[in-house]
């Protein structure tokens, strides 16, 4: 089988911003999701490969910047949760050259409707109507509007890196709404519409509610939502103890969200692992390489949508095969591939970007 082999780093890295190695999350939901256990000082170590995309106005940190992982990972009165164990559950178990972040946007205690584009402005007057506003701190660290903050750090990470998935805990202050699992299903599709991703590539985990706490009945509710979404990934509480408190039982214990943090990290590698690109067994033919060239001599082919280069355009570099061979990034596959016609077929190649 004869091999692709063209040296391209240094124009890699000139032409593409984003890190194909970011792996990026955005979770949202309510008191479960942002995190109630104590924080110890081994919470505080940090990890060069674990991240947090502030989303937050606190800490001293600046919103839509990445920093080392350390609670609070959403608001300023956050603890430990569900992300911080996620977290240090993915780094474990993916390559080293993989970093993971997390964008945390959640609250406790507030509807789904918080987060919903069309309901969020009436909940949240309907709120400081009746005097409930304890947690309307919270909302302006997040700028005052849940959807466009998950929006806004979900722009910021397609720039950065790569969305791979939404972490999603959220129900307990639903219990009496019945229809429920369908506006969970509304604020994931209006999210992957307004920041234009692939459904397909882009799956939700839903987490239980404590299934020893007061509301573990409302379980039946959590699996509808996973299974409402074709792309919906129920995540099992079972086994993971809740934390018993002075008016009710709804939080998870340390433990609890250890196990819980993990199970979603293991179901999430687990779709990682489906999402991989099958081996390329095609015949490939040889490009003879000048390794002296520069990115800033490469011009770029501004017509075409998927970010084509030409290598005809590229100085010192020839192709044995016929025709013009393009060089483009598949950002669905987060690869750079060679592409030319032969025999009337379109043939692709990808690029392992070093000499072999």
């Amino acid at each position: 089988m004869k091999k692709i082999v063209l040296f391209v780093a240094a124009m890699a890295a000139a032409s593409f911003a984003q890190d194909p190695n970011l792996h990026i999350y955005l979770a949202y939901g309510q008191s479960n999701m942002s995190g109630q256990a104590t924080v110890t000082d081994a919470d505080r170590a940090t990890n060069p490969r674990f991240l947090v995309l502030r989303a937050g106005n606190h800490s001293g940190q600046t919103v839509g910047e990445f920093y080392p992982a350390a609670p609070p990972m959403g608001h300023s009165q956050s603890k430990v949760g569900i992300v911080d164990f996620f977290g240090r559950k993915m780094i474990q178990e993916l390559p080293d050259s993989i970093k993971v972040a997390v964008a945390n946007v959640a609250i406790g205690g507030q509807s789904i409707d918080l987060f919903d584009k069309d309901r969020n402005k009436a909940y949240v007057q309907n709120a400081k109507n009746k005097g409930d506003t304890w947690w309307i701190q919270y909302l302006d660290e997040y700028g005052g509007d849940l959807y466009k903050r998950i929006v806004e750090m979900g722009k910021i990470a397609k720039q950065k890196g790569v969305i791979k998935g939404f972490l999603f805990h959220q129900g307990e202050a639903d219990y009496q709404m019945n229809d429920w699992p369908s506006r969970v299903k509304k604020v994931y599709d209006d999210l992957i519409a307004e920041l234009e991703l692939d459904p397909e590539q882009t799956p939700i985990l839903i987490g239980e509610l404590a299934p020893t706490g007061d509301l573990g009945w409302r379980n039946d509710a959590v699996k509808q939502a996973a299974d409402l979404i074709p792309n919906g990934h129920l995540i099992s509480a079972e086994g993971c103890p809740a934390l018993k408190e002075a008016s009710y039982t709804l939080h998870f214990t340390r433990e609890g969200y250890e196990t819980f943090g993990t199970r979603y990290a293991e179901k999430m590698l687990e779709i990682l692992k489906t999402q991989e690109p099958p081996p390329d067994t095609t015949t490939q033919d040889t490009v003879v390489t000048d390794t002296t060239v520069q990115a800033d001599t490469v011009q770029t082919d501004t017509t075409a949508q998927d970010t084509t280069l030409s290598i005809g355009m590229m100085p010192g570099m020839r192709a044995t095969a016929p025709g013009e061979p393009k060089l483009y990034f598949d950002a669905k596959e987060q690869s750079l591939f060679i592409r030319f016609n032969r025999d009337g077929k379109e043939r692709r190649y990808r690029m392992t970007g070093k000499r072999q």
